[in-house]
């Protein structure tokens, strides 16, 4: 975690974003069924900007590109073209009771911790 940064800007989030990209990589989309590419989404969003989360609030356009990276990992991450996206994002990010996949958004996600 960067001490001294300043948490407005996009560069601050860039170090979170790079290792967000870098855990689902190009291979593990390939080789996945998406039971698991589901596992791997909830894993890493959930531990991967933990710290920044609790301490910062999150800017709308790095919310934007988590939630970007996630529904391309889930839906087309290491095929070539455009997949279709057989369910909306907010399905997916709906509790699974509620008939959702359980994904956490990430903007509601900081709030919870900031909250705490």
């Amino acid at each position: 975690m960067n001490i001294g940064g300043n948490p407005r800007s996009l560069a601050f989030w860039k170090p979170v974003i790079d290792k967000i990209k870098s855990r689902l990589s190009t291979w593990k989309g390939k080789l996945i069924y998406m039971a698991g590419r589901l596992c791997l989404i909830k894993a890493v969003f959930t531990t991967i900007p933990l710290f920044y989360l609790s301490f910062y609030k999150a800017l709308v356009g790095v919310c934007k590109t988590i939630r970007r990276i996630q529904a391309k990992f889930l839906w087309s991450w290491g095929f070539d073209g455009k997949k279709i996206a057989w369910v909306t994002c907010d399905k997916v990010c709906a509790f699974i009771d509620n008939g959702g996949l359980g994904v956490k958004y990430v903007g509601n996600f900081n709030d919870v911790l900031l909250a705490k």
